[in-house]
């Protein structure tokens, strides 16, 4: 007699929904609609599996509440969010970044408008809006992170209270699709958003940039790890990569023959570019790549063997030996971002035209940011090009 040997899938537990795959892991299982979703739980013990199934149970029902409230016409600002939140954590295509800073701008919202999830739809008004901004740039969100000194500076910036009245537009739009608004007050109105200007860093001249570089690599890093994190920090001035992207590099990314490292975006789509080497570049990853060669364990065809697929920086931050340098160097603090901001403004000082260099740096929108925020000139090369100017 022939028995069937094939393994069930899901196995029932004796909490109903809660069911265990054959792999061991945990999943819930809900229906939302007339839709079964399955959820996972990432666990493989059951009282820890029973736990998060009641969380997500509970996250379900609130989901349905808002649903059914949301298509009577009745639903409150905060059931209108769980709708909106839901509709982001089930849209498909979104990078996990990008969908985590949306959420993060429904939380702002909710942090610095007292009773927003009790309001209605109706009660958004733009008096109300106004009040909310002025309190929201003042006080923030509140937070402070341990350890830190002076009061609490988190969400005041102009830049965090504009993404979440854009969110607050998003859930208007919600409320008004489901006829529980009959207009959205946000649409088309200008001049409800704070003013903003982007930070223009305060960079240092090339000498004392050499200078912070060298106070790096002559530092005493715990592990010996001083020449590793200076050529780091010089990677990122002599690219322009951001800091995720600088730690993508490969070594079969980077293309000798033809003069120019293909860089992996991590913020948009269109941040996927080539990027040429540099001179300055060019010498750095000659440095680098013999170091790699002496240390090398492997060889082919009598020659050390550098991985093509290892990474070229054996670091990945170095926040820390920057603050040092800098304060050692006598200038203000630099941070990652500062060193791309190096790398576009030596390259306008240098005569590079601006669309050229906003591909360098990924940017799709053919240099108008690289216009707002990187074109500040540095003192010396300012006092240079005036000397230029003859009646």
């Amino acid at each position: 007699m022939k028995t069937d040997t094939k393994k069930k899938t899901w196995k029932r537990t004796r909490t109903p929904g809660l069911l265990r795959h054959r792999g061991g892991g945990y999943y819930g299982r809900f229906s939302v609609g007339r839709k079964t979703k399955f959820v996972a739980l990432k666990c493989t013990k059951f009282e820890i599996a029973r736990k998060r199934f009641a969380e997500e149970k509970a996250k379900v029902e609130r989901i349905r509440k808002a649903a059914l409230a949301t298509e009577g016409g009745v639903a409150s600002m905060g059931q209108l969010t769980e709708l909106y939140r839901e509709s982001l954590r089930n849209r498909q295509g979104l990078k996990e970044p990008t969908r985590a800073r949306l959420l993060q701008h429904v939380k702002y919202i909710e942090k610095t408008w007292d009773g927003f999830a009790k309001l209605g739809p109706d009660e958004v008004t733009l008096t109300a809006v106004d009040a909310w901004k002025n309190h929201a740039i003042a006080h923030g969100t509140g937070y402070r992170p341990p350890g830190a000194k002076g009061s609490a500076t988190r969400g005041r910036s102009a830049y965090c209270f504009n993404a979440a009245l854009d969110t607050l537009r998003r859930l208007l739009d919600i409320a008004v699709d489901k006829q529980a608004i009959h207009a959205n007050v946000l649409l088309g109105r200008r001049g409800i958003k704070a003013p903003y200007k982007p930070k223009k860093p305060q960079l240092p001249e090339t000498a004392k940039l050499r200078e912070i570089f060298a106070a790096v690599e002559n530092g005493t890093e715990r592990g010996g790890w001083s020449v590793e994190t200076a050529d780091f920090l010089r990677f990122l001035a002599f690219t322009g990569c951001r800091l995720k992207e600088a730690a993508l590099v490969r070594w079969q990314d980077v293309d000798f023959g033809r003069g120019v490292i293909r860089v992996t975006g991590t913020k948009t789509a269109a941040a996927t570019r080539e990027v040429p080497i540099i001179p300055v570049a060019r010498e750095l990853l000659d440095r680098i790549v013999e170091r790699r060669r002496k240390s090398a364990t492997l060889s082919a065809g009598g020659e050390p063997h550098v991985d093509p697929a290892a990474p070229v920086l054996a670091v990945r931050e170095g926040q820390k030996s920057l603050n040092r340098a800098c304060e050692t160097a006598g200038v203000p603090r630099l941070t990652h971002h500062d060193l791309r901001d190096v790398f576009a403004t030596t390259c306008i000082e240098s005569g590079i035209d601006i669309p050229t260099v906003a591909a360098w740096l990924g940017h799709a929108d053919g240099g108008a940011l690289l216009m707002r925020v990187y074109a500040h000139h540095r003192r010396a090369h300012s006092v240079a090009q005036a000397a230029k100017v003859a009646f």
